[in-house]
């Protein structure tokens, strides 16, 4: 018996002489899951033949690196002329869950806020607005950042923010018409998604005006929810006057797809400009029958209110008229 125990103690030393336990990496290494990292070599010095690793995804031979695709045990074992013994160490990788990508792009209305909420609880947080809590409330459209952070993981989430507009009001609080104008549009542009009634019974954006008077829209939409808007309409007796709308919708739905004035006497001499809100002329026209369909130089113009000019001389009377006002242009 004692003999057996004298010939093991022999084997362990003979093998202890060659391989050695040395201080190549990290006892434990913690990666962040869907992270790059990698086990390097380290305190190794020059002179190494033979380099294996052994990893849970297989055995790779002749570099002083390994990628880190799972977890589990890293083992690696150097061999060289300088070395009087075989080297090997090993390391344990846990990966570590990252936290979770929970924000979603959002809309708000104009005039209230909106909760953003990174959820992760318990960890640590950094918004682009200087900002540390999980929820934040915003106002104002844009692009929300947030770096969520604890458990040795660290991700980068972000949120668009948009933020709905009111109604498209009317061209102004008050419109004056013509008693005999054949046309006396007013109207709106509501929210995509939205349902709209005029005081009048009718559901559509533009109604005509028939009677002297205030008009009111109500829109309800479901996340702004209700607004109201009005506007005041004059009926006058007019001599020679000409009858102007106040807005048009160039989708070629074949209905109110141009702007143009309808006139109601001759004249010696006429011009119409209209312009953008920064005065760049899109539209003129020499005649009476001249008509705006909402394109510059071929290209539709946005959305928006647009100043028309329109001057002119009355045949027979030479009488000059300068008109000025606003036109809505909404599709």
């Amino acid at each position: 018996m004692k003999r057996r125990n004298a010939f093991s103690i022999l084997i362990f030393l003979f093998l202890s002489g060659w391989s050695q336990r040395a201080h190549l990496l990290p006892d434990t290494l913690r990666v962040c899951a869907g992270d790059t990292a990698v086990l390097e070599l380290r305190n190794l010095r020059s002179g190494a033949n033979s380099i294996d690793w052994t990893t849970p995804y297989g055995i790779i031979t002749n570099t002083n690196r390994v990628k880190i695709l799972k977890g589990g045990k890293y083992t690696v074992r150097v061999m060289g002329s300088q070395y009087p013994a075989s080297l090997y160490d090993t390391s344990v990788v846990i990966m570590l869950a990252p936290p979770r990508k929970l924000l979603k792009d959002t809309l708000v209305c104009k005039g209230k806020s909106v909760r953003l909420d990174a959820g992760n609880p318990g960890l640590r947080y950094s918004w682009n607005t200087g900002e540390n809590a999980q929820r934040i409330t915003v106002s104002r459209s844009g692009l929300y950042t947030v770096k969520i952070m604890g458990g040795g993981c660290a991700i980068v989430d972000s949120v668009v923010v948009k933020q709905l507009g009111d109604i498209a009001v009317p061209l102004s609080s008050e419109v004056v018409y013509c008693m005999n104008d054949e046309v006396k549009l007013i109207g709106v542009k509501p929210l995509q998604g939205s349902a709209l009634v005029w005081n009048t019974g009718a559901v559509s954006p533009t109604i005509q005006a028939v009677k002297d008077g205030k008009y009111w829209v109500q829109t309800r939409h479901p996340i702004c929810g209700k607004q109201t808007d009005t506007v005041r309409v004059k009926l006058k007796a007019c001599e020679c006057e000409m009858m102007i709308p106040n807005s048009f919708t160039p989708n070629e739905d074949g209905k109110n797809d141009t702007f143009s004035p309808v006139c109601q006497c001759e004249y010696a001499y006429y011009n119409i400009t209209v312009s953008d809100r920064w005065g760049n002329v899109v539209f003129i026209g020499n005649t009476v029958n001249a008509k705006w369909d909402g394109r510059y130089k071929g290209n539709w113009c946005p959305d928006d209110i647009y100043i028309y000019r329109i001057e002119t001389i009355e045949k027979g009377t030479d009488k000059k008229s300068v008109r000025t006002g606003r036109i809505n242009l909404f599709r």
